[in-house]
């Protein structure tokens, strides 16, 4: 369980690697911190990210948090 002033970052794929290749981490937020603003306190480049979630709805960077939230973020998938 997420605390209110937490959010958990799932974390996918080329993108652990910012996280230790940490599965998930609980990170916590003030007031008004958007997706964007997490991301750069983790050190992951907000290019890098094509996908994210929020509670398993599509969302943005923009995206203001509020708390008890899980935020899950996808780099660019290729296949062939």
């Amino acid at each position: 369980m997420t605390l209110p002033n937490r959010v958990n970052v799932r974390v996918f794929a080329t993108l652990r690697r910012y996280v230790e290749d940490a599965e998930a981490v609980d990170v916590g937020i003030d007031r008004r911190e958007t997706v964007a603003d997490v991301l750069d306190r983790l050190g992951i480049p907000t290019d890098q990210v094509r996908i994210i979630f929020i509670d398993g709805r599509k969302s943005s960077l923009q995206h203001e948090l509020s708390g008890g939230e899980t935020l899950s973020i996808f780099p660019a998938i290729g296949g062939g």
